[in-house]
């Protein structure tokens, strides 16, 4: 019993992590970036979304669906019926105000729709968002189980991308793990990794067609199994194997334009140190105002009230771009690789011989 207890709360902890980073990529996919309360907003508005089969349930049974979202008994006493209303209008209600911030927020380059057609728009993607969660729901106990019986572990990390990053991070995929040692070939994507992100394309494909790549990103090596979500990078494998593809993973992606925190406030620092690389990346000659930036990121930390993960993955990102400025090189990738100078195409681009 005490098993099946650790194997559920294990597998619990794997989809929160996915479904905040399937959410937070949502957000982005369907609004654009956003931060602060109204991000907060939209990523309530796209769980609501994803609860939409329980709203339809309340309409069929009305009692059931209200212990089953609010673990609240309904008495005998109140009628079915007021509760059914209750969930006709709640059923309404969520796909509208999706269609509404939708239309709110539809880019310039888009073709422009009356708002009945925006409003109603909300409907399509709504129930998308609602399938690709129950496929997820299904996948991902489904997959721990059988890593579970192999005697492998997965591990997630969490990596926000649009369609430039998502090609550059399985680029950069491919080179971390031949320059270490641990070559990685690109294979047709496997049918749980597609069908959660084509459902989505599916449903409303100017919303999502942009940000979902066309070709989805999957490597297999001989002790690792590695697959690109636009939300994170999924890593399957021996235990004793997982922990330096996720470091090289981490550390080589510092500064690409990937989002690892998932707190508004976070992801806006987290801009600040990609603004910063790119400025590194453009300058040949040192910068004048590199000390300053980098304390002025650091005082921004600081005084971050978040959660521990997103505050250390910010310390960590400005750590490598404090080595970066300063013309050193990332720990990993100086193993293998000669960091360029300041003002090349980023750090530990130039291959160099094995030190080992």
């Amino acid at each position: 019993m005490a098993i099946v207890q650790a194997l559920i709360a294990f597998v619990g902890r794997s989809f929160g992590k996915i479904l905040s980073a399937l959410f937070d990529w949502a957000v982005i996919a369907i609004f654009g970036y956003t931060s602060g309360t109204e991000k907060v907003f939209l990523s309530a508005l796209l769980a609501a979304a994803g609860a939409w089969p329980v709203l339809l349930l309340g309409i069929i049974a009305p009692k059931v669906a209200t212990f089953v979202l609010a673990f609240v008994p309904v008495p005998s006493w109140v009628p079915s019926g007021a509760i059914r209303w209750i969930w006709v209008g709640l059923a309404l209600l969520v796909p509208l105000a999706v269609g509404i911030a939708l239309a709110a927020r539809q880019p310039k380059n888009q073709p422009r729709r009356s708002w009945p057609v925006r409003l109603l728009r909300g409907f399509p993607i709504t129930a998308g968002l609602s399938a690709s969660l129950l496929a997820t729901l299904f996948t991902v106990p489904v997959l721990r189980l059988v890593s579970a019986a192999r005697r492998h572990t997965d591990v997630q990390v969490p990596l926000v991308t649009d369609a430039a990053s998502y090609q550059a991070v399985a680029r950069r995929i491919v080179s971390l793990q031949e320059a270490h040692g641990h070559p990685v070939r690109r294979e047709p994507a496997p049918w749980w990794l597609t069908v959660p992100l084509r459902i989505l394309r599916a449903v409303d494909h100017d919303a999502f067609a942009r940000r979902i790549p066309a070709d989805l990103a999957y490597f297999e090596g001989s002790d690792l199994v590695l697959a690109l979500y636009p939300s994170g990078v999924l890593i399957r494998g021996r235990k004793e194997a997982l922990a330096l593809s996720q470091g090289l993973i981490i550390e080589g992606v510092s500064d690409l334009g990937v989002w690892q925190t998932s707190d508004p406030r976070a992801q806006e620092i987290e801009r600040h140190i990609f603004r910063r690389w790119q400025t590194l990346e453009r300058k040949v000659s040192p910068d004048p105002t590199a000390e300053a930036s980098l304390k002025a990121l650091v005082r921004a930390i600081v005084a971050l009230p978040v959660a521990y993960d997103d505050w250390q993955i910010l310390y960590r990102k400005t750590l490598q771009l404090g080595r970066a400025l300063e013309g050193r090189p990332q720990l990993l990738s100086a193993l293998v690789r000669r960091e360029p100078p300041r003002g090349s195409s980023g750090p530990g681009r130039r291959p160099l011989r094995t030190t080992t």
